[in-house]
């Protein structure tokens, strides 16, 4: 609401009879529903009324954010501790999980496949040492080939094929 039209409802102020007989009414709720937990906790013997069974217009916001914190707690101790509804890993379960997997190995750029071929001999070996952009670049087939992007043969099994 902008400010012009802020100073002039302060200066109209509120209509009280409309203010009486908002609060007038809110008692008369308040008062049905205090009414009726009384009379379901006497018979039946339950704790005492809490916020829960008021309307939510009724509650102020400290009592709405009270409320909220008391359901969230109420939640938590429904469950056990984390402790006990989750599996919790041995040291040897750990051990045994480690070693299936896969030891990561940091690859930096060591120059052309070309090079790579001279340098290590064996494919294997070069595809360890490959970057990701350069593996992406070449097709190892199983015969032991490996082709580029256009499906040149590059290297052949045996030796670097050059360009004619």
């Amino acid at each position: 609401m902008n400010s012009s039209i802020r100073s002039v409802l302060r200066r109209l102020g509120t209509d009280q009879h409309l203010e009486d007989e908002r609060h007038q009414r809110l008692a008369r709720e308040v008062e049905d529903a205090r009414r009726r937990q009384v009379s379901g906790s006497g018979a039946s013997g339950s704790p005492a009324p809490s916020l829960s069974d008021l309307p939510e217009e009724l509650l102020s916001e400290s009592e709405k954010r009270h409320e909220k914190y008391r359901r969230q707690q109420a939640m938590a101790g429904r469950f056990g501790p984390a402790a006990e509804r989750l599996p919790i890993m041995t040291a040897e379960e750990r051990r045994q999980r480690d070693k299936a997997r896969p030891k990561w190995t940091q690859t930096q750029f060591e120059g052309p496949i070309e090079k790579l071929i001279l340098k290590y001999g064996d494919i294997a070996e070069v595809k360890k040492h490959l970057t990701l952009g350069q593996s992406m670049k070449y097709e190892f087939t199983e015969d032991g080939r490996v082709l580029d992007r256009n499906g040149k043969v590059i290297y052949d099994g045996q030796r670097l094929v050059k360009d004619a």
